[in-house]
């Protein structure tokens, strides 16, 4: 993907910046997953990849559940949930937003 994002930074460079910050998060290399997240929501947003930037930002919202830092989860969420509307999805609009509401109560949230 890397490569594919090199030759068709338009079409793959966020995708391959979101599975980076994933990676990262999964070898516990939290400062590196915070970095690649940010990139792949600029990148999806700089492409105008809606759908892609809501996606980015809910990874990123679940990634700071699991950091304990509840703010800015609430923070990526709820970007996440407008970029999901705006795209159109409105059932996961819901879905995203029931799980907000379990994030704020200090229950445990799954992806």
């Amino acid at each position: 993907l890397k490569i594919w994002a090199e030759s068709s930074r338009w079409t793959f460079e966020n995708k391959w910046y979101l599975l980076e910050a994933e990676e990262s998060y999964c070898k516990n290399d939290y400062d590196t997953a915070k970095f690649y997240y940010e990139k792949a929501i600029s990148s999806s947003r700089d492409h105008k990849f809606v759908h892609e930037e809501a996606l980015a930002c809910e990874l990123a919202g679940y990634f700071y559940v699991e950091l304990r830092d509840t703010e800015k989860a609430m923070e990526y969420f709820l970007l996440a949930h407008e970029k999901y509307h705006e795209w159109g999805a409105f059932g996961k609009c819901d879905s995203l937003f029931n799980k907000i509401i379990q994030s704020v109560k200090g229950r445990e949230v799954h992806h």
